[in-house]
């Protein structure tokens, strides 16, 4: 499966200065508030320059359904129609690839320890919530395939840990074979 998302890593990767807060942000997980707070964009060989930078987790079902119909929306496609098609590897996007992959694609350029935090810690770094008034837009809700979440639902347990990006790409990389 690893193989399979390597295109999606043939763009910048982007570390973000918030206030204080040095942020990796990840779709799906407040990254356009983030890019909207952010006072200086910080991109691929510098962020080996970067220390303390923290990384916002979101549920990993929640933010699957999300992403899908986020996906959808934008390119008039069925939820549970692509939902099918994401099993047989037809289709990758960033909306719903497991974050796990995020932290992968920042390894690239950084190998250092990142902190990671729970989806809620936005509050301490920004108050602006671009997509607050689309919660309540209809989703579609399907249950997540297990290959797109499995991985970050484990990274949750490390939430409000500094911990070594190379170890955390380490340990992790065997749960998307």
């Amino acid at each position: 499966m690893f193989r399979h998302w390597q295109k999606l890593f043939n763009t910048d990767c982007v570390v973000l200065v918030v206030g204080a807060h040095t942020v990796y942000p990840i779709f799906r997980v407040g990254s356009t508030s983030l890019r909207l707070s952010s006072s200086k964009s910080i991109l691929n060989e510098q962020i080996k320059s970067c220390t303390d930078i923290q990384v916002l987790l979101r549920n990993p079902d929640e933010r699957f359904v999300s992403g899908l119909n986020e996906y959808c929306r934008q390119h008039k496609l069925d939820v549970r129609t692509v939902r099918e098609r994401l099993q047989s590897d037809q289709i990758i996007d960033r909306h719903f690839a497991p974050q796990y992959l995020w932290l992968v694609n920042l390894y690239r350029f950084y190998k250092g320890d990142v902190t990671l935090r729970s989806f809620d810690y936005i509050k301490k770094i920004t108050n602006l919530h671009v997509f607050k008034d689309k919660v309540n837009m209809k989703k579609t809700i399907v249950d997540p395939v297990p290959e797109y979440v499995d991985v970050d639902h484990r990274l949750l347990d490390l939430i409000d840990q500094k911990v070594s990006l190379g170890n955390l790409i380490k340990e992790y990389k065997n749960v998307l074979s």
